[in-house]
């Protein structure tokens, strides 16, 4: 039976009950992902972006210069369970890298698959690259990843189901989305697009889609609130993202970062893209085809993160899956699956074990913005004892009276959250930076005529004023150093301002992270 959309025979999903979900492999496959990626869940330092979200945390928001509030609330709350616990901060992330991977044998199940696909998709997902980064630290990708993938899974049930409170559903899973990273409005438009196109059409006419997107519209409004009145500063964070993208990774290697990404199993991303576009059963299912082809666009042609498609690889893995089951195995084929899955499961494991690697192995300066990722994955953050270490030392070297109304200013946020986080115990004064979204916590006050100031560049450039004295003070500069963190920077005490800080803040924000790397093509 075929439903009949515009000029187009969408077939109506199968209505026939679905095979059973393979509880025992999927649930073995999830608790071997979760104790393989809780063991090493500590291994890396605490990251700049984490620092930044326990900052975030303590100055809370309904919205946020460069992303929605929802992260930092997970990371404060994970701070007061457990203050200083890496482990409690990395849960959300593990969690949430899981439930894809059971996502995507759910996925394969609605698709039609039986126990074996539904378990290959499972290991598929939980065996690649980017579940391994997924699980590894707190950061906006890794929620909302699972998020847009939830969205996915519900509107496939509806087509098959016709169940609107899936569509009600979706929409209040959008809007939580929506709290943590701000594509979900494209990505619910461009579905939108797909069902009016691919069909079926129906569900636009159906009211619980409206309320849905009701949901979603109504969970913006606090945020486009806070950016109307703070400037709108996220519509310059895409560029700054995209130069950053592009200066890790240029568009030539934009292959390459893709395979670092999906491993061996891209190639059963390959095949759950070739099968979605070819196969009968997976017609009514095209309403997807545009979302998948806009985060491969925004990859491939701009330069953008690959998580920007990483959403889409649950359903991906799932109809790769029942594909090929649908092809039948001969033995040839069962033994080549088996190498690809040993292969992706070796790749997994040997990266959780062997990463990070011990930084007395670090040979290479960082030089390079480039480096800084490449850096970031073999070895881990760094540098965060040293900052803190040599700032506090340097404030309680400086004179008492001098100290009286002084406050810390840094030129980039990681800076100022390492302090905020690690020298609440060392009595150094409130901190303060213009960079991202760090500048709109607040401004120093107007009395604060002495600053100490940490910086890669000199006070004067980095805050766009003129002090009546600067005076340097301190170098931290270890050869091996973090760019920004324990390389390349300088602790200043500035003394008089050329202009209110209330008046010359504004004027001294920065969203671009500052570490003193070149960017190319800047």
């Amino acid at each position: 039976m075929n439903v009949r959309s515009g000029t187009v025979d969408v077939p109506a999903a199968p209505t026939t009950s679905l095979p059973a979900f393979a509880w025992r492999e999927v649930s073995i496959v999830a608790a071997l992902a979760t104790t393989l990626f809780l063991a090493r869940i500590d291994r890396y330092l605490i990251g700049g972006d984490e620092l930044y979200f326990l900052a975030a945390g303590r100055h809370p928001s309904v919205s946020y210069a460069d992303q929605g509030p929802l992260v930092p609330l997970l990371a404060a709350l994970s701070d007061y369970l457990a203050p200083g616990s890496t482990v409690a901060l990395r849960v959300p992330a593990l969690v949430f890298t899981v439930l894809a991977i059971v996502l995507s044998a759910v996925m394969a199940r609605e698709f039609g698959g039986g126990r074996l696909p539904q378990t290959v998709a499972a290991i598929a997902y939980a065996t690649t690259p980017m579940a391994v980064m997924q699980s590894a630290m707190l950061s906006t990708f890794a929620v909302d990843i699972t998020l847009t993938a939830v969205i996915a899974w519900l509107l496939i049930r509806w087509v098959r189901t016709r169940a609107d409170y899936l569509l009600v559903a979706a929409g209040f899973v959008a809007a939580v989305d929506f709290q943590v990273k701000w594509l979900i409005p494209i990505i619910w438009a461009v579905l939108a697009v797909g069902f009016a196109v691919f069909g079926p059409r129906e569900m636009l006419r159906r009211p619980a889609w409206w309320v849905g997107s009701g949901l979603l519209a109504g969970s913006a409004i606090p945020i486009l609130w806070w950016q109307h009145t703070n400037g709108w500063p996220q519509l310059a964070m895409g560029a700054i993202v995209r130069d950053e993208q592009l200066a890790t990774a240029g568009l030539l290697s934009v292959p390459w970062t893709m395979i670092q990404v999906t491993g061996a199993g891209g190639l059963l991303l390959i095949v759950g893209m070739w099968a979605g576009l070819r196969a009968e059963r997976f017609r009514p299912y095209y309403f997807l085809i545009p979302m998948i082809a806009l985060g491969l666009g925004a990859v491939v042609l701009f330069g953008l993160r690959p998580y920007f498609v990483a959403g889409a690889f649950p359903g991906l893995f799932a109809a790769g899956a029942v594909y090929l089951a649908d092809r039948g195995f001969s033995r040839r084929s069962a033994i080549i699956g088996g190498g690809f899955g040993a292969l992706t499961t070796a790749i997994c494991v040997g990266l959780v074990v062997v990463l990070p690697l011990p930084e007395s192995d670090l040979r290479q300066s960082t030089d390079d913005y480039s480096q800084i990722h490449s850096r970031s994955v073999l070895f881990g953050p760094s540098g965060w004892d040293s900052l803190v270490n040599s700032v506090a030392d340097t404030y309680h070297r400086i004179p008492p009276q001098q100290r009286e109304g002084l406050v810390i200013v840094t030129q980039n946020y990681w800076q100022a959250a390492a302090l905020d986080q690690f020298a609440r115990d060392t009595e150094l004064p409130a901190v303060f930076s213009p960079n991202r979204g760090y500048g709109y916590f607040g401004t120093p006050p107007d009395s604060a005529t002495t600053v100490l100031y940490i910086g890669v560049d000199d006070p004067g450039t980095a805050l766009r004023t003129r002090f009546t004295q600067t005076t340097l003070l301190t170098d931290i500069d270890e050869p091996l150093g973090f760019p920004g963190v324990n390389r390349g920077v300088a602790v200043w005490l500035c003394e008089g301002p050329s202009e209110p800080w209330s008046a010359l803040w504004p004027d001294a924000l920065e969203l671009r992270l500052v570490d003193g790397t070149s960017r190319h093509g800047r």
